[in-house]
């Protein structure tokens, strides 16, 4: 099977090789799509064209416009002949649920059960007291705290003619009508690693994305979610316990801890790939969008490796492999 990812990357010079490296470890071929950055990033990329990398493209784009880099990034890996996609922005790290298994291999076994779209539970890492003198360049080493944010990232599918990747905001694939989605019942993992230092943040926030987001697709309600951060350390460095300490054991807390959006975090439904009711549509209008939607709707696909712990807060929700 031949799984392409995508990624577009914009000035992360500081994670992207990881974020390279470990696609290639899973047994992914990768096309990626540089919007212009001027921190290296783009030479990094570069690389490792022809050793994994199947493509490279640069377009400098003065807007951030997410849209338009998922069209091209989609077009770019069809050329390759993929049997399935995956979209990975260039600060995550996708995971298998499942022990001593490749990514790819996980896929297979879900093509071969007869599913065709994967869903992640996005586990979001921040940087913590803990690790403000830590000079480890893994930044899965480095940060170890995270909350779990959304289970709304359908990023793994299977290819099909007439696949739309534009209209979900990174979140999903909208499928041909005449192709029903079959969904795999167990979530993957998604390790989010957006602010990584203060500096770091404070650049990506106030330089990279605030300035640069496109008009027309705020509109939609999207790029709102550092729509309420200011320039204060706290709002980049974040109290540890707010947080879980992840262990590389595997078991995950989902439950959110931490809202790092103060309430701005919506979902950009417009074609979504499992029918939405009336009221579910409403309400990812509203702040918070993402917890109405799993409590509504996604807790029939609740992955059924979850299991109930008590420990130093109240029952937990636990995601652990299988």
């Amino acid at each position: 099977m031949n799984i392409v990812g995508m990624i577009p990357v914009y000035n992360e010079a500081d994670i992207i090789g990881s974020v390279i490296e470990h696609n290639l470890s899973q047994g992914l071929e990768l096309v990626i799509f540089d919007t212009g950055s001027t921190d290296g990033s783009y030479e990094i990329c570069s690389r490792y064209l022809g050793n994994g990398v199947l493509s490279l493209e640069r377009v400098a784009s003065a807007k951030f416009e997410f849209s338009l880099f998922s069209e091209t990034l989609y077009k770019m890996a069809l050329k390759h002949n993929p049997d399935w996609a995956m979209w990975s922005s260039a600060d995550e790290f996708h995971e298998s649920p499942y022990p001593g298994m490749l990514l790819k291999q996980s896929v297979e076994k879900e093509a071969e059960r007869g599913y065709n779209l994967i869903q992640f539970n996005n586990f979001e890492f921040w940087p913590t007291e803990c690790d403000r003198d830590s000079t480890e360049s893994d930044v899965r080493k480095r940060l170890r705290y995270y909350t779990w944010n959304d289970d709304c990232q359908f990023h793994c599918w299977k290819v099909y003619d007439g696949i739309n990747v534009g209209d979900g905001g990174g979140h999903y694939p909208t499928f041909p009508k005449n192709v029903p989605v079959r969904l795999a019942p167990t979530k993957y993992v998604l390790r989010h690693y957006r602010i990584r230092s203060y500096a770091q943040g404070m650049k990506k926030v106030f330089v990279d994305r605030l300035p640069r987001y496109s008009e027309s697709e705020r509109r939609k309600g999207w790029h709102l979610h550092y729509d309420k951060f200011e320039s204060d350390e706290s709002f980049f460095v974040i109290d540890s316990r707010n947080l879980n300490r992840y262990e590389e054991d595997g078991r995950w807390v989902v439950k959110k801890t931490f809202d790092w959006t103060g309430g701005m975090q919506g979902i950009p439904w417009a074609n979504p790939p499992v029918p939405l009711s009336r009221s579910i549509r409403v309400a990812n209008r509203l702040p918070f969008a993402a917890n109405v939607w799993k409590r509504m709707f996604l807790r029939k696909h609740r992955t059924p490796t979850r299991v109930r712990r008590s420990g130093n807060r109240d029952d937990e929700d636990v995601q652990t492999r299988n």
